[in-house]
């Protein structure tokens, strides 16, 4: 079983790797150690907002109440927030599961608000003060949808939640290990530009180029969806809906 590595760890590594945290010594900087977690949840908290990363999925279920359309989302998720809302669907009192359609930023001047009934559709509109956001489902749900429990699903992705800066609580940073050392090179970069140290040209683009290295090399087997093959070590641009040889279940992006 691999180590499962800390965000302290994570941030002694990339210290280490930048020159700030030589061997001779027991413990980096405080000031330093501080910065460099500080980086690290910025950077976990960008990756969140770029890509689907399953170690910050969340499934989260809101009941409906009679009258109430609009769902603040702080009220469900976990301290880490909401990122992205994925999908929403209703869930009946026997567990019958019905998706319903969703938008982000829906101009809701176009719909019937006074329409009742069972909601047929969500609009998510995520907050630019905070956090979260608010789930508003149209039609607004009865008494009779409440008293038939129904529930409101969703399939959301969480940010991050705070990284304790002095390192004390050492969290684990929910990535699988086989991120460990594209986040250690990465963080490196981000503090080694400026937070922590100003390393030479040069050695930043040694370090961007292995972290877009490895990012790309997980990301074919992580973030791309491929069969059940090996890994594709040089990802390719392709379209879920661009026509394939017979046999080939490859997916990714579209071809550009």
């Amino acid at each position: 079983m691999p180590t499962i590595q800390s965000a302290k760890q994570i941030a002694e590594n990339a210290l280490s790797t930048i020159g700030a945290f030589p061997a001779s010594r027991s413990a980096p900087d405080p000031g330093e150690m501080k910065k460099t977690l500080r980086w690290l949840e910025m950077l976990l908290n960008y990756q969140t907002a770029i890509r689907p990363v399953d170690s910050f999925f969340q499934v989260v279920d809101i009941p409906i109440e009679a009258g109430i359309g609009d769902y603040d989302l702080a009220d469900y998720v976990s301290e880490a927030g909401s990122c992205h809302v994925f999908s929403v669907f209703i869930v009946d009192a026997s567990g019958t599961v019905d998706p319903i359609d969703l938008e982000y930023q829906s101009t809701a001047a176009r719909e019937n608000l006074a329409k009742t009934g069972r909601p047929e559709r969500g609009t998510v509109k995520m907050a630019t003060d905070n956090v979260n956001g608010t789930l508003s489902v149209y039609p607004t749900p009865t008494q009779v949808e409440q008293d038939a429990g129904l529930t409101l699903r969703l399939r959301i992705q969480t940010f991050h939640a705070a990284i304790d800066e002095t390192g004390a609580g050492d969290e684990n940073i929910n990535l699988r290990p086989s991120w460990y050392l594209w986040a250690t090179k990465r963080l490196a970069y981000e503090i080694g530009s400026g937070p922590v140290r100003r390393l030479a040209q040069s050695e930043l683009q040694m370090l961007d180029s292995d972290a877009i290295k490895l990012e790309n090399a997980l990301l074919a087997r992580d973030g791309q969806q491929i069969s059940p093959g090996p890994p594709v070590t040089e990802p390719v641009s392709c379209s879920v809906d661009d026509d394939y040889p017979a046999g080939t279940t490859q997916r990714g992006y579209r071809r550009t």
